[in-house]
């Protein structure tokens, strides 16, 4: 058993924590195939075009949209922010890496807001990313890294953007994870050892107590979206305020 309030706890002590192996072979099979036809849709991979997104997911993908539905993450959220969960941001990524640069996203965050000149003085992360690694983030997909970082500590940048940065860790994980980070935390990715191809997809979350507008905020409104809302409750859940 999941211990929520300890992973929770991570998320404000360090800026993020790891859910190992949510998703199982078969479903992340599953999703190779779903982001093989959408990455088709858009071309396919070339030298000019080594990495395909999908922002929002639920508009490219809607038949994605299951697999928001894991209680496990829906509830170590519920955690963090105290409140019941809404998906802002849908979004997902496939990277080539026969193609792509050896660093594959430059150290960057996703605040967006405004700090006071006092900084930050949070009770609790007020929106987090959380993004699952179908093919995990081992050397030879290649490492996901991030800067650790306490609830209100500063949100300054640590060095160049391509740089390795004083306190970095690399966080590896088995293919199906998840790894939720506060929005203020630095983080950053390198190219794998393999040819292979590395799938990234996941979406920013606030509570719904918290309406406070996003620069990444995104909506996917169409008929699949709203039928898997009618199959499932905990996909109405997230994108359908309960109080309406």
């Amino acid at each position: 058993m999941l211990d929520l309030k300890s992973k929770a706890g991570q998320v404000s002590e360090q800026g993020y924590c790891v859910i190992e192996s949510v998703y199982d072979e078969q479903e992340c099979a599953q999703m190779r195939t779903i982001f093989k036809g959408l990455c088709h849709k858009k071309g396919g991979f070339s030298v000019e075009q080594s990495t395909i997104g999908f922002h929002p997911l639920l508009e490219w993908g809607p038949e994605m949209a299951p697999f928001y539905a894991q209680p496990v993450l829906v509830d170590l959220m519920a955690e963090v922010f105290d409140d019941d969960v809404r998906l802002a941001h849908s979004g997902a990524a496939v990277f080539n890496n026969a193609l792509v640069s050896p660093v594959l996203t430059g150290w960057h965050n996703h605040y967006s807001w405004q700090i006071p000149e006092t900084g930050l003085q949070r009770r609790n992360a007020e929106r987090v990313l959380c993004n699952v690694y179908v093919d995990g983030t081992m050397p030879e997909v290649g490492p996901l890294i991030v800067l650790p970082r306490s609830l209100n500590a500063q949100t300054d940048s640590g060095g160049e953007a391509k740089a390795e940065w004083e306190s970095q860790e690399t966080v590896s994980i088995p293919s199906g994870s998840a790894v939720i980070f506060d929005t203020a935390v630095w983080h950053c990715s390198r190219r794998g050892s393999s040819d292979g191809l590395r799938h990234l997809w996941g979406g920013h979350y606030q509570g719904w107590n918290n309406p406070t507008p996003h620069p990444e905020d995104n909506t996917a409104d169409n008929s699949t979206v709203t039928a898997y809302k009618n199959q499932l409750p905990l996909v109405k859940k997230l994108l359908e305020d309960p109080v309406n």
